[in-house]
């Protein structure tokens, strides 16, 4: 993202590999997918210590709701819509 003079303004932040951090520690980490995650959690539940099981995930954000809005000239401002005078 730039700001007005085309400088950076923000950070792109990447998901950091949690199975390679807890073997880092030496704790068993394991990567599942939906299909195979009942037998990867037993599996990690048998193993004596603690694991890691990690069910990669894509988060899908909602739209943003302060962006190009016209001002109300009702005053409602609020999520739901309801005046603040309510």
């Amino acid at each position: 993202m730039t700001d007005t003079f085309g400088a950076p303004t923000a950070t792109e932040l990447t998901r950091p590999d949690y199975v390679a951090l807890a073997e880092s520690f030496g704790v068993p980490g394991l990567r599942t997918t939906p299909e195979t995650l009942e037998g990867d959690l037993a599996k990690a539940l048998a193993t004596p210590g603690p694991s890691v099981v990690v069910l990669p995930a894509v988060l899908r954000m909602f739209a943003p709701t302060h962006l190009n809005r016209a001002d109300r000239a009702d005053g409602a401002d609020s999520a739901d819509g309801a005046d603040a005078s309510d």
